[in-house]
């Protein structure tokens, strides 16, 4: 019933602007394997990222190593631990790329996932449009930390960089600020849009799982109107095996999203800490644009922690929910060999599903609250450091 775009919907453009950035798979044509575009299209992401994204990372790097003080250091550090962040991203996104693919292609076509009714279709083609509207703002305000930061410093008498990294030569000069300004806003609009996007596919693949889950819940419910015992046993039967595939696609988004997230968690603290750091010291009167950009890019880092942690929540609760939903099922009124079916199924319920981000813990709220309170510790260490 289903059109296999409406699945993914909301990731539809997402996917080929990951194209254009290097981060998500070109198709070959079977002819193109030893053309000259058959060879752009597998190494188009090295010709893009070597020169402009680990380059400018490294010379980020560079910057703070050579800072004589913290506070000279803090200016920079912020903003190299989120492109630490994202360095494992496309790392990771690049050793399982064929993976990624194989299941974004699955949610997308395998004929298990089939939406059967106009109400499973209105249900998912809400939930994926407000997804596509919310990480299309998401997207907008994250660039908005890019040009609002790089707008700022142009009407500051001395000439800055609106974000530091080591330049190898003299720029602060009229002839050769606006080289190093060009590449500053070339590695940062790069590195911003590979950030957001690969954060918007990770948390998409733990959408359409969650969303899963609510689908098998709403057919458990859809049960009890069902009055024909073997009818009532084929679809039974039909939702164990949906539910054991789900459970493989679970396994095999963990495996995908992980690192990314392990990374974005353990850094994260950092980061929030290092950025309210470079807030104490970027004054609204002296600098109105770095410090909006400053307050845009901490609401930002924290919304990037949150989505993931929400998102690998809603699979748990939404998992856990099932258990409930079989109670809502005609069982009192089936026959005994249907009611030990939704017996061994309920047993089945009780090993939880979570993802796990590295195998150390499990992605929810909880290791949302926790992180923010050790930004929070971080913080004010660092503070009494710098007194």
């Amino acid at each position: 019933m289903d059109n296999h775009k409406d699945r993914i919907e909301s990731m539809s453009l997402i996917l080929r602007v990951m194209q254009l950035f290097g981060l998500w798979p070109w198709s070959l044509k079977a002819d193109e394997e030893s053309t000259f575009s058959g060879f752009m299209k597998r190494n188009y992401r090295f010709l893009l990222h070597l020169p402009i994204t680990f380059t400018f990372i490294g010379l980020m790097w560079l910057e703070a190593f050579i800072s004589s003080n913290l506070e000279q250091a803090g200016q920079v550090l912020y903003m190299s631990i989120t492109e630490m962040a994202l360095v494992v991203k496309i790392l990771s996104i690049w050793y399982y790329r064929t993976k990624a693919w194989q299941l974004m292609h699955e949610l997308q076509h395998a004929p298990d996932y089939q939406l059967r009714n106009h109400d499973e279709l209105i249900f998912w083609s809400r939930e994926q449009r407000f997804f596509k509207w919310f990480f299309y703002i998401y997207i907008l305000i994250s660039l908005g930390v890019v040009y609002s930061g790089c707008t700022g410093v142009l009407f500051l008498e001395d000439y800055e960089l609106p974000f530091a990294y080591y330049v190898p030569f003299e720029w602060r000069n009229e002839q050769r600020y606006w080289f190093a300004y060009g590449y500053d806003m070339a590695g940062m609009t790069l590195t911003c849009i590979s950030n957001i996007t690969l954060d918007t596919l990770g948390c998409y693949f733990l959408f359409h799982i969650s969303l899963l889950y609510r689908l098998l819940g709403l057919r458990l419910r859809g049960l009890k109107s069902i009055e024909d015992d073997s009818y009532f046993g084929h679809e039974l039967r039909g939702i164990f095996m949906m539910h054991q595939k789900i459970r493989r696609l679970t396994q095999s988004c963990q495996r995908i999203v992980s690192p990314y997230i392990l990374s974005q968690i353990i850094l994260s603290a950092l980061i929030i800490c290092f950025s309210g750091y470079r807030l104490q010291h970027v004054g609204i009167r002296d600098n109105p644009g770095q410090f909006i950009a400053m307050l845009q890019f901490v609401s930002v880092m924290i919304l990037q922690i949150y989505l993931p942690c929400y998102y690998g929540n809603e699979i748990t609760v939404y998992a856990n929910q099932l258990t409930n939903e079989v109670y809502h099922t005609n069982w009192l009124e089936s026959r005994p060999p249907i009611r030990r079916l939704l017996n061994a199924y309920m047993e089945h319920l009780k090993k939880p599903v979570t993802i796990r981000a590295g195998n150390f813990f499990a992605v929810g709220l909880p290791i949302f609250v926790k992180t923010i309170n050790n930004a929070y510790s971080f913080f004010a260490l660092l503070l009494n450091v710098s007194k």
